[in-house]
């Protein structure tokens, strides 16, 4: 399950805890371990356009308050000297009426071990982001902005790999003239994302979604994402299926080489998953 869907699905948790029994539990914990074919992150594939097992946890208390951990595989390629995403995450969910929504929250990406470039051994790729959002019946809006560099991303220990000739023939320079400035960094990277879901029979969900990713003094690399997706409820499972382009730039942020291959992963990616919940 991607971030972006797991946080939307916790918010929706919070409309149903009210309609609970007066008995009911103040809380509840739930886990989630699932396996996808590729694991699409905010438009661009994580793991080198392979498939990724994901988990995590989830408490949801009456009053609002969500807490969580999610972890899934991903590429060295793409996070040098990383093979795993650990995500932890908390916030809180408030109701104006049963119809509309809102919530607030904190994510922090870590991932183990890994560095942005050899030459900068104490840079990582580490994130932390603040989160605003609104539920309106189907319809879902957030923005979220990095209070630490986006991904690493920074002129000082900004990873070799980022750039390349088509950068360059952007820009007509070369090196850090990608960012808009020679000591620039990425605090303060924005994404506002529309996501829309629809039930169309019981456990069948069609859903939509568009975010734009606006990377702080680093404009090249600025992209749109769009998706579309279908789930199914079966026997406890959750059968889903999405596809997912961008208009990112040609570049080796998002057309990733290792020492046999070249993929692109900003666009054109057909993902299928199975989630069960406990």
């Amino acid at each position: 399950m991607q971030k972006t869907t797991l946080l939307v699905a916790i918010m929706g948790a919070m409309f149903t805890l009210p309609a609970l029994a007066a008995d009911a539990p103040a809380y509840i914990i739930t886990g989630n371990v699932g396996f996808t074919s590729d694991y699409v992150f905010n438009g661009i594939s994580q793991t080198f356009r392979g498939p990724a097992i994901q988990g995590g946890f989830d408490y949801v208390h009456s009053s609002g308050l969500f807490l969580g951990t999610w972890a899934s595989n991903i590429s060295g390629n793409q996070y040098t000297n990383a093979n795993m995403e650990w995500d932890m995450y908390g916030g809180y969910n408030g109701k104006i009426n049963d119809d509309l929504g809102y919530s607030v929250g904190l994510i922090s990406a870590f991932y183990p071990d890994g560095k942005t470039s050899v030459a900068a051994p104490n840079k990582k790729w580490d994130t932390s982001e603040v989160n605003i959002g609104a539920t309106w019946k189907g319809l879902n809006i957030r923005y979220t902005q990095t209070i630490t560099d986006w991904y690493g991303i920074n002129t000082a220990g900004f990873s070799p790999l980022m750039w390349t000739a088509t950068d360059t023939a952007a820009t007509g320079a070369t090196g850090a003239s990608t960012a808009n400035s020679t000591t620039a960094d990425s605090k303060g990277s924005g994404y506002l994302e529309a996501n829309y879901s629809y039930e169309f029979s019981e456990k069948l969900v069609v859903s939509a979604h568009v975010g734009h990713q606006k990377i702080k003094n680093f404009d090249l690399l600025s992209y749109t994402d769009y998706k579309i997706g279908v789930t199914k409820g079966v026997d406890g499972f959750v059968l889903g299926a999405a596809y997912t382009t961008t208009n990112a730039t040609d570049n080796s942020l998002y057309d990733v080489s290792n020492t046999v291959d070249k993929k692109n992963l900003r666009g054109g990616i057909l993902a299928v998953s199975v989630t069960h919940s406990f």
